[in-house]
Order: structure tokens, then C-alpha cells, then sequence
């Protein structure tokens, strides 16, 4: 079993050479970044368009059924908006028929 090594200020052992720093940047380049994840889509297409053969038709369909959620998901935002717009409208003319009903003095 060894001893403890006890810390001292003065290493007496192996220095021949000194410790080593191992810095690495981290960057994020967001145009690098997009071009990056935009180029395996693309890849990732053209593999299936190679493969597809016999299943084009499927990959049509899964196609036509991704662009149809992303429209109804526009559109369920859009109609989240307007909700909001509607509520907010009427909060404010609530708020107006009960302020104007109690008659706050003018100061």
C-alpha cells in the first residue's frame, strides 16, 4: 500500500518537461451551422431519391402529408393569434363599461 502524497509547493520528481495546456476554442458559427445541417438534408434526399425505386410513390405521399402539417400548423397559430386579439378586445371594453359605470371623479 502507498503513502499519501502530501501537496508541497516545491514538486520534487518527473519536471523534465512542462505541463502541457490543451485549449480548444469553442465557436459556433451559425451560417456555418446551417450550411452544415442544410447539406445533410440534402444528402439525405438524394439517397433516397437513389434508393427510392419502387417506393417513390410512398415518398411522395410522406412528402405530401409533412407539407399538409406544416400548413395546419400555420394556420393553428395563426388562429391562436387571432383568439388572443379577440380576448384581449374584449378585456379592454369590460374594463371600459366597468370604469365608466362607477364614475371616478376627475382629479
Amino acid at each position: 500500500m502507498k503513502p499519501p502524497r502530501i501537496p508541497s509547493l516545491f514538486k520534487m520528481g518527473d519536471r523534465s518537461r512542462p505541463k502541457s495546456f490543451g485549449y480548444q476554442p469553442r465557436t459556433f458559427d451559425e451560417r456555418k451551422e446551417r450550411l452544415k445541417k442544410r447539406k445533410d438534408e440534402i444528402d439525405t434526399e438524394m439517397a433516397k431519391q437513389k434508393g427510392l425505386g419502387s417506393t417513390y410513390e410512398n415518398h411522395l405521399r410522406e412528402r405530401i402529408s409533412d407539407s399538409w402539417a406544416r400548413r395546419e400548423t400555420r394556420r393553428q397559430s395563426r388562429n391562436s393569434g387571432y383568439r388572443v386579439l379577440l380576448i384581449l378586445a374584449g378585456l379592454i371594453i369590460l374594463l371600459y363599461l366597468i370604469f365608466s359605470n362607477i364614475g371616478i371623479p376627475n382629479l
